[in-house]
């Protein structure tokens, strides 16, 4: 066992050697930086900055090489720094730390402060020292914006934006707040923060679409139209060629959602062509949504407390042939529905029990006959 713990030791060492000798190389980096910048090598380069031409010449990411830019420009203005970081006191990173502490208007008093607190707490110290003017406010307000990119097939989107401070703040806080909601996926399985507020995102929005129904009432929802081509339906893998009219083309569970919560018609398409419709499907009858809800009292899932967005759910699915039988239907709050079921694929288990219902994974491949 002593060997062990004598051979972690000496990892140990060995990695702090290696962090001193990375420090002294990139505090030698930077001064030479310093000296090209100084000799404008990126414009006799054709580079449009010292940046871009550190990331063509050293092949290393933007942000390490404005790092590298930032140090080069500004250590020489803080001269009890650099020499810090000369004298091996210090290492590169946190010099950089406590540089942008010091440019942002900090004391000397604060800055030696600094050198007795961890690095994320320099961070902080920096940006309280940062003043927000007028102009400032205006401009990230101007600025301010959210894009959503779809994919040609519109299968998927990519959303981005800017906001302001304030502003983010606020969404910040409401996505945190509904992803906490949201529970954790079946099985033990974690689902990431990011895909917990993307959760968050939809769930939001779809608050906002249920209100404007509930106060139009039930015939302000449509009939949605789907057309299925036929000739890849019957593929290998559980693949549908399915198309939302006027939207997005779908697959399996997306199709299996809209089938369960909405009225919808199906189209079938050879070579382009329609060649079969059905009738249009009824969404589920009122007075049956309110009974299943009445005897259920919510989420049916074994462990659930949530009644966020309680919502019936068929356990033998539409596409394969169920109806609205109260005894086909079950309870389930939006996560579990709209993410656990219909996003990640399980399924309900029909033998378990009705107040306990149990998700078990679909198997992989093609729908049973």
């Amino acid at each position: 066992m002593w060997q062990t713990e004598a051979r972690i030791e000496e990892h140990i060492t060995e990695l702090a050697d290696n962090d001193d000798q990375i420090s002294d190389l990139l505090a030698r980096q930077k001064v030479i930086v310093n000296e090209l910048d100084k000799a404008n090598v990126a414009q006799r380069n054709g580079a449009r900055s010292m940046v871009e031409w550190l990331q063509s010449r050293l092949d290393m990411s933007r942000r390490n090489a404005a790092e590298l830019v930032y140090a080069a420009r500004w250590f020489g203005k803080h001269r009890s720094i650099e020499r810090r970081l000369s004298d091996g006191l210090v290492s590169f990173d946190r010099a950089l730390t406590v540089l942008r502490l010091a440019v942002a208007g900090a004391t000397p008093e604060l800055v030696e402060q600094s050198y007795r607190v961890d690095q994320q707490q320099v961070t902080r110290m920096a940006a309280r020292q940062r003043r927000v003017s007028t102009v400032d406010e205006r401009r990230a307000f101007e600025e301010r914006y959210i894009s959503l990119q779809p994919t040609l097939d519109e299968s998927t989107w990519t959303l981005s934006g800017r906001l302001p401070g304030p502003d983010g703040r606020v969404l910040e806080k409401a996505l945190h707040d509904r992803a906490e909601e949201l529970r954790g996926l079946p099985h033990g399985e974690a689902s990431s923060r990011g895909q917990r507020q993307a959760d968050a995102v939809v769930a939001m929005a779809q608050d906002s679409i249920d209100s404007q129904l509930n106060e139009n009432g039930p015939s302000a929802a449509p009939t949605i139209t789907v057309f299925v081509d036929l000739d890849s339906a019957s593929g290998t893998g559980g693949e549908v060629g399915a198309e939302v009219e006027y939207g997005p083309r779908v697959g399996p569970n997306t199709l299996g959602e809209l089938l369960c919560t909405g009225s919808v018609q199906v189209i079938g398409l050879e070579g382009g062509r329609p060649v079969v419709a059905s009738d249009a499907a009824k969404a589920i009858p009122p007075a049956v949504r309110r009974t299943v809800a009445w005897r259920d009292q919510g989420c049916t899932i074994d462990g659930c407390q949530s009644r966020y967005r309680l919502q019936p759910h068929h356990i033998r699915e539409r596409r394969h042939g169920g109806g609205h039988d109260p005894d086909n239907l079950t309870t389930l709050c939006w996560y579990h529905h709209h993410v656990a079921v219909h996003g990640q694929g399980f399924r309900i288990d029909p033998d378990s029990p009705p107040q306990r219902r149990r998700l078990i994974r679909t198997r992989a491949g093609p729908d049973p006959p």
